[in-house]
């Protein structure tokens, strides 16, 4: 009699044992299933500018800020009156940069490019398995599929290359201006307002603004920069 309920307890004891390691697997596998859907099936969106960026926009506002502060500095008089003219286009110049960042981090807010071109190359790769088996009835639409495919592809890449323009264009310019404050420099140390770097500044700060207006412009265009008002 003791050995049967002690075998009964043992049995009771292996079948909750058992029940919980059922239990505790089947959670953990839940969880571990949800957290890996939440990683692998829902976009990715990358709300704010790559560091390069970054860091380009704050050399930028830096040295715009340097220019103006050079100009303001110098004694009154003719060297400081040139100096006047010569940053006139600042305050447009770091409007149109504000618009531009804005509507750059609403494009990488919306839209992952790099995985979304990488999606279509693996669904492209597919279809072209899917072809070499295909039977007559299913080749046309596959064919049909597989071209709007590469068409959808094609206009990702050509903006992924407007956004790196965009990118190379805004570093282009913080290197720009750092060389616009070295020239400035140089010219108020000799005193000669009549320096013909002056007018090489003069058409450098001008050339930014008409640069970034030509971006905003094409921002304008895709929807972002408008946006950016």
């Amino acid at each position: 009699m003791p050995f049967l309920v002690v075998a009964l307890i043992l049995v009771l004891i292996l079948a909750v044992g058992f029940g919980i390691i059922y239990l505790s697997t089947t959670l953990i596998l839940k969880i571990f299933s949800l957290f890996v859907k939440s990683v692998f099936d829902q976009p990715i969106n990358v709300t704010s500018a790559p560091i390069t960026v970054k860091r380009s926009l704050r050399e930028a506002r830096h040295y715009a800020q340097l220019i103006r502060k050079t100009a303001q500095q110098h004694p009154a008089g003719p060297m400081q009156d040139r100096l006047a003219l010569i940053i006139k286009p600042v305050d447009e110049w770091l409007a149109n940069l504000d618009r531009l960042e804005t509507a750059l981090k609403k494009l990488y807010g919306q839209r992952n490019l790099t995985r979304e071109i990488r999606q279509f190359s693996f669904e492209i790769e597919k279809l072209h398995r899917q072809l070499l088996s295909a039977d007559e009835e299913n080749l046309a639409s596959l064919r049909s599929l597989l071209e709007s495919k590469r068409k959808h592809q094609k206009a990702l890449q050509q903006l992924q290359s407007f956004q790196n323009q965009a990118e190379l264009r805004i570093q282009k310019i913080a290197s720009d201006l750092g060389a616009t404050h070295a020239e400035m420099l140089l010219v108020t140390a000799k005193g000669d307002f009549k320096d013909n770097r002056l007018q090489r500044l003069d058409e450098n700060l001008q050339d930014q603004v008409t640069s970034l207006r030509d971006m905003i412009s094409a921002m304008d265009e895709m929807g972002y920069g408008r946006a950016a008002n």
